[in-house]
């Protein structure tokens, strides 16, 4: 998180969600919103070994189970990670740059903050590991043993469910999904609107 004047507008839900720190201190940051600008970056997971991405399943009594191990493989990445966004920041023009997460505190100069971010725990809990865009769940698949959702965007289980979002991409793709998504809930819908008046669609 750098601060910045004249930084371009960022979401004040989003903010307060992410801000390190409780009470006054968390105020104070509030405070300068207007003149903040933040960045994320993206972690892909589920191809190398050492970052295996999440699971989610059902546990016995039927209630549903995320499994997502923060591996220290994943750790360094969010930390190298956080070393790109600072010196982006600095070299952009910021006064001072926080990264997000519970132990640390502002850095005036991009020196500072390398070696403050150097020696974070890049821990759980302590760093903030959060879902952008969140991708895959209900994989779309050609055979019910392979995924959640048809090729025409119906469940293969529940009768008149139609799901057309991020959520049938067998993973995060890395990148922000909206064209991919646009395109894709384009198709599905159209096809859902022929299904359901059996006429074709005309598409503005």
């Amino acid at each position: 998180m750098g601060f910045k004047i004249e930084a371009p507008p960022l979401h004040p839900i989003i903010f307060s969600t992410t801000l390190a720190g409780i009470g006054k201190d968390q105020a104070e940051m509030l405070k300068s919103f207007p003149h903040t600008q933040a960045l994320l970056a993206l972690l892909r997971d589920g191809f190398h070994e050492e970052a295996p991405g999440g699971r989610v399943r059902l546990k016995k009594d039927g209630t549903p189970e995320l499994d997502y191990p923060l591996t220290t493989y994943v750790m360094e990445g969010a930390r190298r990670a956080l070393h790109h966004m600072a010196e982006l920041q600095f070299a952009a023009g910021a006064t001072a740059v926080m990264p997000v997460h519970e132990l640390a505190g502002f850095s005036r100069t991009w020196a500072e903050a390398k070696a403050a971010i150097a020696s974070l725990d890049m821990a759980p809990y302590l760093t903030r590991v959060v879902s952008a865009h969140v991708m895959g769940g209900c994989g779309i698949a050609g055979d019910e043993s392979l995924g959640v959702t048809k090729p025409d965007g119906t469940h293969w289980q529940i009768e008149n469910l139609s799901i057309h979002d991020g959520s049938l991409f067998p993973t995060s793709i890395g990148a922000n999904p909206q064209l991919s998504v646009y395109g894709l809930s384009n198709r599905l819908a159209t096809g859902l609107a022929k299904r359901l008046t059996n006429r074709d669609v005309q598409l503005a």
